[in-house]
Parts: structure tokens; C-alpha cells; sequence
């Protein structure tokens, strides 16, 4: 299980160490392994810096500021990074309520590689236009501590936008994802974690629309996830490929799951896909999923091990094709009431539990409403 997170880890250093080895044409402050104390840094107005700017490089230096990026940052649209940290120690207040706009190539807007940085709020402000290969936050083995993430608005983001990546580090944060995510319509991807330990509040109670392809809100391989309530927010035409949360063979603990709103899901559409990981979250599914009419899976759990509270106590509506609610291998799985809610045109080839070798305890199982099931139904 080490050598991936080693690799990505070089991998991470590698690209930081390419980036620095490269002359940047514009860079605003770069610290090597001095200290540094000041006030608000970014207060200003940042405009056409088009090729490989860099607002902020720490290596193995002690940084300690005020609030940072409260600016405005536009027509930054080739290679830029708001703030690359090292192995060095960052303090800071909040960092980035300001306006970044018109970032449309390989921008960044944190990369954290074995350091260690405590902020307040990050990304409370505006970030329009970023539409290719855009990465809000990117942490290797360090450790992050921050107030909420992403409280801020992210529109036109349209191709291979990631919000979070995390390595082997640990991160400890507050919300993440209580703003508006919009127009992010390709291969984009809300959090990734490796083989590291991450620990926050609410995830994902802000708007995400128009994620139309390929679309993962949350992936963890190897790595210890521990949140609030997850997916309590709107996520509305994510129609083809998408899935809400995928769990290798890491740790997953969670309160609520899926209150929220999920519509126009109209295809290949996943809820959660489970490995031989463990899941311990309170209850899943209360919200409503609208829409999904073609290849549907709320659950699929393969060998690992999966205890929630409530299952499916929400509205499940117009999945008229192949729809499959619950997918158990030879893993385990023990929850609290399943299928409650509604579910209501599943006309075609539905199956509410498919169930191979594996250990399935439930609580009353049916207890909601179940209509217009009309063919090839199986419960």
C-alpha cells in the first residue's frame, strides 16, 4: 500500500521541483528557507499576467501573514499557481475571497508538498472561467489545517477540474463545498484521497450543476476519511458516468449521506461503490434522486465492510431502465430500515437487492412506495 502513495508523492515533488527550475516571468513573492512576518498580502488588482505566474513560493521557509488573495486576479490564462509550499511552515488568516477570473489553462490555486499550513477560511471568494486542467488544492505528505473550503463561487470550469487532492498528508478542515460549483461539464472531480488521514465537517451542502460527463464527487483509495454530513447540497444534471463516492480499500466514517437533491442523472449514474474498504456512516439516501433513467446503482459493495443507519428513506423517481438499487458481493453490510422512501416509475428491469456470497443485516426492508414497476421487476 506504500509504494502508490511514495510514487504519487515524488510525483508531486518532481512537478514542484520542475516548476521552480523553470524562470517564471512574473512572480510576486518567492521565500527560500528565511522567515517572513507581515500583514493582508494580494489586497490589490492583478491583471494580465498571461504566462506562468506565481503569486507565492515557500520552500523551506517560515511564513506568517494576514489574509491572503483578497484582491482581484484576472486574465491569468497560461500556467498559473497562487501559492506553492514546500517542506516549510505557513501561517495565514483567510486565503482567497477575492476574484479570480479568466484562469483557463493548468491553473492551481494551492499546492502543499511535505509542509505544514494553518489558515483560516480558504476559497470564500470568486473563481470564474478556470476551464482547463484547473486544481483549487493539491496536498502531498504535509499537513493542512484550514476554517470552511470553498464557500466561495466556481463557475465555468469545464474540463479536468479537481477541488482537493490529497497524497499521504493529513488535512483538517472545516465545511468543504458549501458554495456554488457550476458548469463543470468534463471529468471533473470534487476530492481525491490517497493513503492519507483527512478529517472535516459538512462536505458538499452548496450547489454542483451541469457536472454532465464523468463527473466523481469524492474518491478514496487507501487513505482515513472522517467527515460531517456529505452530499446535503443540490447536484443537478450530472447526466452521464457519474458517481458520488468511491471507497477502495480505505476507511470511510460520515454522518448523513444523500439528503440532498440529485436530478437529470439520466445515465450510468453510481451512488457509491464500496471495494474491500470499511464505511460507517449514519443514514444514506433521504434526499431526492430524480431522473436517473438508464443503468442506475445506489449501492454496490464488493468485499468490504459496510454499516450505515436508514437506507433509501427518500424519493427515487423516473429510473425506468436497468435500475438496480442495492449490489452486495462478498462483503458485509449492516443498516438500519431500507427502502422507506418512494420509488416510482422503474418500469423496466429493476432490482431493488442483488446479493452474491456475502453478509446482508437489515432492519424492515420495503416499508415505502413502490409504483409503476411494470417489467421484469424483481424486489
Amino acid at each position: 500500500m506504500k509504494v502508490p502513495c511514495v510514487a504519487a508523492f515524488l510525483v508531486g515533488l518532481l512537478s514542484l521541483q520542475s516548476t521552480r527550475a523553470a524562470p517564471l516571468k512574473k512572480q510576486l513573492w518567492s521565500v527560500g528557507s528565511g522567515s517572513v512576518d507581515t500583514g493582508n498580502v494580494g489586497d490589490g488588482s492583478f491583471d494580465d499576467n498571461n504566462q506562468n505566474n506565481q503569486f507565492w513560493s515557500v520552500n523551506s521557509g517560515s511564513v506568517e501573514t494576514g489574509n491572503v488573495g483578497d484582491g482581484s486576479f484576472d486574465d491569468n490564462n497560461q500556467n498559473n499557481q497562487f501559492w506553492s509550499v514546500d517542506s516549510g511552515s505557513v501561517k495565514t488568516g483567510n486565503v482567497g475571497d477575492g476574484s479570480f477570473d479568466d484562469n483557463n489553462q493548468n491553473n492551481q490555486f494551492w499546492s502543499v508538498g511535505s509542509g505544514s499550513v494553518d489558515t483560516g477560511n480558504v476559497g470564500d471568494g470568486s473563481f470564474d472561467d478556470n476551464n482547463q486542467n484547473n486544481q483549487f488544492w493539491s496536498v502531498g505528505s504535509g499537513s493542512v489545517d484550514t476554517g470552511n473550503v470553498g464557500a466561495g463561487s466556481f463557475d465555468d470550469n469545464n474540463q479536468n477540474n479537481q477541488f482537493w487532492s490529497v497524497g499521504s498528508g493529513s488535512v483538517d478542515t472545516g465545511n468543504v463545498g458549501d458554495g456554488s460549483f457550476d458548469d463543470n461539464d468534463k471529468n471533473n472531480r470534487y476530492r481525491k484521497v490517497d493513503c492519507a488521514r483527512l478529517k472535516n465537517s459538512n462536505m458538499g451542502d452548496g450547489s454542483f450543476d451541469d457536472n454532465n460527463q464523468n463527473n466523481q464527487f469524492w474518491s478514496v483509495d487507501s487513505g482515513s476519511v472522517k467527515t460531517g454530513n456529505v452530499g446535503d447540497g443540490s447536484f443537478d444534471d450530472n447526466n452521464q458516468n457519474n458517481q458520488f463516492w468511491s471507497v477502495g480499500s480505505g476507511s470511510v466514517d460520515t454522518g448523513n449521506v444523500g439528503a440532498g437533491s440529485f436530478d437529470d442523472n439520466n445515465q450510468n449514474n453510481q451512488f457509491w461503490s464500496v471495494g474491500s474498504g470499511r464505511v460507517d456512516t449514519g443514514n444514506v439516501g433521504a434526499g431526492s434522486f430524480d431522473d436517473n433513467n438508464q443503468n442506475n446503482q445506489f449501492w454496490s459493495v464488493e468485499s468490504g465492510s459496510v454499516k450505515t443507519g436508514n437506507v433509501g428513506d427518500g424519493s427515487f423517481d423516473d429510473n425506468n431502465q436497468n435500475n438496480q438499487f442495492w449490489r452486495v458481493g462478498s462483503g458485509s453490510v449492516d443498516t438500519g430500515n431500507v427502502g422507506a422512501g418512494s420509488f416510482d416509475d422503474n418500469n423496466q428491469n429493476n432490482q431493488f437487492w442483488s446479493v452474491d456470497s456475502g453478509s446482508v443485516k437489515t432492519g424492515n426492508v420495503g416499508d415505502g412506495s413502490f409504483d409503476d414497476n411494470n417489467q421484469n421487476n424483481q424486489f
